[in-house]
This record gives structure tokens, C-alpha cells and sequence, in this order.
């Protein structure tokens, strides 16, 4: 009797958890838990007061029509947010995931790309070209023997700026342009001259490949988006266009949408990845050093050291005021902005425009994505960096009185 009893206590309480359970909401699967903030008071300073730099364009005559911003320091994300929209008149805004092109910011992925392949010593920075793609040729033949993997990441092929852009403008692929290369004359012996490329820039890709018998794609995934976690990236037209969280391209004039072309996808290393803005937070932290399981920050250390010194009024610099020197890395621009030292690039592409920079000692970054054109942008980054040393400034100061008390 005892024995009957206890089994009926038992299946009692089995009954009422089984009952509590199912008046429970159930959890969706999309569902995720709220982020917490976690920002000190400096942090949320700083941010507060950028993004209300980024809301007033959107009041202005000329507005952006959408853009995406990162922010991190010390390897934690202060902000990765979207702003407008993902196409003018529409209602979708912009988020943390949609998609845009980002363009030369590409050349960044290349460059960490080959570094990553040179540390597990399958190339060598000084790498010939011609030993890796058959029957390459420059105009001089002197300069086809010398030419190796560190020119075409610094861009000092010797070739002149923008080589073949129109080609790639009319859709030729890169095996079509290549040879072409033979009938340029030269303005210098390779690694004498820094001239912007996007053509010779992508000779890296047939080294990687051959080098490592995987595909430009493949290498990509498996060394930086999976490791990385960067679920939204991709290096291929096909998958731009079937992407539904998309920001679509807009006529730099007008914030008129323009069609999705498909032309620098022939030169992926310099302007192929696609990628959101969650994607791009975590790369700056790569880049920052923290990721050592998937680059080492010894890997990175000469694909931010300066190859070429550049004019200070270096068309792209003419905006930063208090610029004190400029120049060319590998895949990276080099400035020295009011004595802060920062790695940068920029990119402009059918419609979108990019800017990213990040300053290794201070351990910080920013990253700007956008889907239109408008002045702000080629300001974006100096005034973000403007903001933050200011606010140095004044806690400097605040603890220097408190010093003193």
C-alpha cells in the first residue's frame, strides 16, 4: 500500500510540472536576449555625441539616404547601428545586418589574406609575379623579373594610377586584362612610385590561388569570414543579389537608386566583398589584434607599415585638417592625423561610399558604410576622431584638477 501511494505522489508532481511547463510562453527561436549596456560614462559620451553628428545630416537638404556605423575600442563594440534607409522613398531601414558593397575596402581583406598565407610560408612578400601566373609581362622586361607580392599590395608596380579601368568598367575578366599589362609603358621601376591600382592590385589573387591550389573565394571564407564568425559577408555578385537585407546603390547627386552592376567583381582583391555592418565591427577588432586564433597581430604588423610617403595634400587627405604626413602601406593608407598615427582606407563604388580607420596604439576603430554620396562622409572619419581626442582633452583635464585638490 505504501509502494501504491508513493507512486501516486510521484506521478502528482510529474502532472504539475508538465502543466506549469505548457501555461509558460513558449521562446521563439528568432527570439534574443536585450543588450545590456555595458558603456562607461566616456564611452557613452562618445557615442551620444557622434551619433547626433550622423542624425543631423539626415536633416539637411542634401541627406544621405542610409548608412551603417561601428565603433569599438578596447575590443569591445560601442555601437554598430544603420541610419535611413535601404532606398530612397522606401520604409525599410537600415540595420546591423543589411548588406552593401565596400568596395576598396577590399583591398584590407587581400592584404591580411596574403599575410596570412606568408606566415604559414606558402609565399613570401618578395614572391615574383611571374613566377605565378605563366607568361606574365610588363613592358620592361627588367621590371617583369623584379616585380613581386609586396609592389602590388603597396601599389608601386610602377605602373601608372588606374591601369585598365576602363577595361574593368566594360566587364573583362582578369584573365582577359592581364596581358594587357605588357603594353603599358611604365612611369617608374617597381616600388620606386605609389600609383593607385585596381587592376594590378588583384595580381594578387592568381598568386594566392596557385600558391595554395584554393580559389580566391575559398581562401577567403576559410581564413577570414569563418573564423571570424562574419555570417553576412560574401565576394560574389550572385550572392549580392540574392541578399533580401540589401541597401541598394544611390546616384551620388541626387540619392536617385541606381542599378546593381557587377563589374569590379572581375577584380576581386581590390573591390569584391560585400558585408554589414555587424560584419565590419568585427573586423576592425581582427585587425586591432583581437582575434589572435585567426591573425596574429605579428601577421599584421607589415601590412600597416608605410611603403610609400605621399604629399600631404594628397587628393584623398584634403579633407582632415592638421594632417602632418601621409602614405601607402600594403592594402592600408598611413596618416598621421594631429600626431595621432592611423591606419585608413576609403572607397566609392556605383553608388556607395566606405570609410574605415582605426589607430593600433589607442585601440580604437571606426568603420562608416553608406549607399549614397554626401559631403559628410569624406569628413566622417576626422570628425570622429575630432570627438574622441577632444573628450581625452577634458577628462585629462577633469583628473588633473582632481589631482590637485
Amino acid at each position: 500500500m505504501n509502494f501504491e501511494k508513493r507512486w501516486f505522489d510521484v506521478a502528482i508532481l510529474v502532472f504539475v510540472i508538465v502543466l506549469l511547463k505548457s501555461c509558460t510562453p513558449a521562446q521563439s527561436k528568432d527570439s534574443r536576449p536585450l543588450k545590456k549596456s555595458n558603456l562607461s560614462p566616456s564611452e557613452q559620451a562618445l557615442i551620444d555625441e557622434y551619433k547626433s553628428v550622423i542624425e543631423e545630416q539626415f536633416q539637411l537638404k542634401n541627406a544621405p539616404t542610409g548608412m551603417a556605423v561601428a565603433i569599438v575600442k578596447d575590443g569591445k563594440i560601442l555601437m554598430q547601428e544603420g541610419f535611413g534607409l535601404k532606398i530612397a522613398s522606401g520604409k525599410d531601414s537600415i540595420d546591423e545586418h543589411t548588406v552593401f558593397r565596400i568596395a576598396s575596402l577590399s583591398k584590407g581583406f587581400a592584404s591580411v589574406l596574403a599575410a596570412q598565407i606568408v606566415a604559414e610560408k606558402k609565399l613570401k612578400w618578395n614572391s615574383k609575379v611571374k613566377d605565378f601566373i605563366p607568361n606574365f609581362r610588363l613592358f620592361e622586361d627588367s621590371a617583369t623579373q623584379i616585380l613581386n607580392l609586396k609592389h602590388v599590395l603597396s601599389h608601386s608596380t610602377g605602373l601608372p594610377r588606374h591601369t585598365y579601368g576602363n577595361l574593368i568598367e566594360a566587364g573583362q575578366s582578369l584573365k582577359q586584362m592581364i596581358p594587357r599589362l605588357a603594353e603599358v609603358p611604365l612611369i617608374a621601376a617597381p616600388g620606386r612610385v605609389m600609383a593607385y591600382q585596381n587592376l594590378t592590385y588583384s595580381l594578387v589573387q592568381p598568386m594566392l590561388e596557385r600558391s595554395t591550389k584554393m580559389t580566391y573565394d575559398s581562401l577567403i571564407k576559410q581564413y577570414i569570414y569563418e573564423p571570424l564568425k562574419m555570417n553576412d559577408a560574401s565576394i560574389d555578385f550572385e550572392s549580392l543579389m540574392n541578399e533580401e537585407n540589401i541597401a541598394l546603390p544611390h546616384s551620388s547627386r541626387n540619392s536617385v537608386p541606381m542599378e546593381q552592376q557587377d563589374d569590379y567583381f572581375a577584380v576581386l582583391p581590390a573591390a569584391g566583398v560585400n558585408a554589414s555592418i555587424s560584419d565590419m565591427a568585427i573586423w576592425v577588432n581582427a585587425l586591432l589584434g583581437h582575434h589572435p586564433e585567426v591573425i596574429s597581430k605579428e601577421s599584421l604588423k607589415p601590412i600597416f607599415k608605410q611603403n610609400n610617403r605621399l604629399p600631404k595634400n594628397n587628393p584623398w587627405a584634403r579633407n582632415w585638417d592638421g594632417v602632418n604626413s601621409v602614405g601607402y602601406a600594403m592594402g592600408w593608407r598611413t596618416i598621421d592625423y594631429k600626431s595621432q598615427k592611423l591606419i585608413y582606407h576609403g572607397g566609392y563604388l556605383n553608388g556607395y561610399r566606405t570609410e574605415m580607420a582605426f589607430c593600433l596604439e589607442e585601440d580604437i576603430g571606426i568603420v562608416i558604410l553608406s549607399n549614397s554620396f554626401s559631403r559628410f562622409l569624406m569628413q566622417s572619419v576626422p570628425s570622429f576622431f575630432d570627438i574622441y581626442n577632444q573628450q581625452k582633452i577634458e577628462l585629462d583635464s577633469t583628473q588633473t584638477s582632481l589631482l590637485e585638490k
